[in-house]
């Protein structure tokens, strides 16, 4: 998955030079890309405002105001 990822991004020349982060917890990136992917792909998730389902899933602080938006600004990167 991440060779397939790395390699699209360098294509589409926008390369990750470092894996985001979210808090001090660097994201995984696979496992961001299955929670959308569970919840109906980028345009449900975005369209129902799930981006805080995400967040949650990817073991975020409850307490974040920010979360859902930090955590559909990193995916959209």
């Amino acid at each position: 998955f991440l060779g397939s990822l790395y390699k699209f991004m360098q294509e589409r020349r926008t390369p990750i030079e470092r894996i985001p982060h979210l808090g001090f917890k660097q994201i995984n990136l696979w496992k961001i890309y299955k929670a959308v992917e569970k919840l109906g792909a980028y345009e449900l998730v975005t369209g129902r405002r799930l981006w805080k389902n995400v967040y949650d899933e990817l073991g975020g602080s409850p307490g974040s105001t920010s979360a859902a938006t930090c955590t559909r600004r990193h995916y959209e990167r």
